[in-house]
């Protein structure tokens, strides 16, 4: 009997976050009330404070049943060939964005439906951390890249890094804005193709290989 007071807990607890997932991404975070997502739910609002203390805590329940793209990123085998390793890298959020429907559900809350308040900072630093690991990982190809002959080695490492993680967070941000489908996803891939194109090496001006 205990055994199947905690399956059913386990059960309420599951269906109050994919509510408060639904009802978050079409309200928005600040507008909904724990009654409201009690009520979307079927069930009360003393069911919602058995299991969590208050919004921000559903909130940062909710966020961590998920691994953010640029975390799913950073577990990448990275060792191909530079070029090959950040343009993979550079898809990979985007790829699961779009293969797994919680995580774009949750990561557009996170994006375009939520006023981050201080009990919800955890989330945010989460994504910040999770930027910053994305943007160190690619900066580290790029090198790797450079002292291989497959990038130009004039170039700053860092400064392409925050480039490119400029690119992947624009990329996010539209994907999440509005529904998208294979052509998104098609011209965000050729857009990560164009910026790991222009880290390549360039002749050097003058340079003729048929003047010689």
């Amino acid at each position: 009997m205990v055994r199947k007071t905690k399956e059913e807990a386990a059960e309420t607890r599951s269906r109050l976050l994919d509510t408060a997932e639904e009802v978050f991404l079409r309200e928005g975070v600040t507008r909904t009330s724990l009654q409201r997502i009690a009520e979307a739910a079927g069930l009360t609002r003393g069911a919602i404070y058995w299991h969590f203390q208050d919004k921000a805590d559903l909130f940062n329940a909710m966020m961590e049943r998920v691994c953010l793209p640029c975390e799913e990123a950073c577990m990448l085998d990275t060792r191909a060939d530079a070029a090959q390793a950040l343009r993979e890298f550079a898809r990979q959020p985007l790829e699961r964005m779009m293969e797994d429907e919680r995580t774009r559900r949750v990561f557009t809350i996170a994006i375009h439906r939520t006023e981050y308040s201080e009990e919800m900072r955890a989330a945010f630093e989460r994504h910040l951390e999770a930027m910053e690991a994305f943007r160190t990982q690619a900066e580290s190809i790029v090198r790797r890249g450079q002292a291989e002959g497959d990038f130009e080695a004039r170039l700053d490492s860092r400064a392409a890094s925050v480039a490119m993680i400029a690119l992947i967070d624009g990329l996010l941000s539209r994907a999440t804005s509005a529904p998208t489908g294979p052509d998104e996803l098609h011209d965000a891939f050729a857009a990560i193709d164009l910026f790991v194109a222009g880290l390549t090496p360039r002749p050097e001006a003058g340079a003729c290989g048929s003047c010689r």
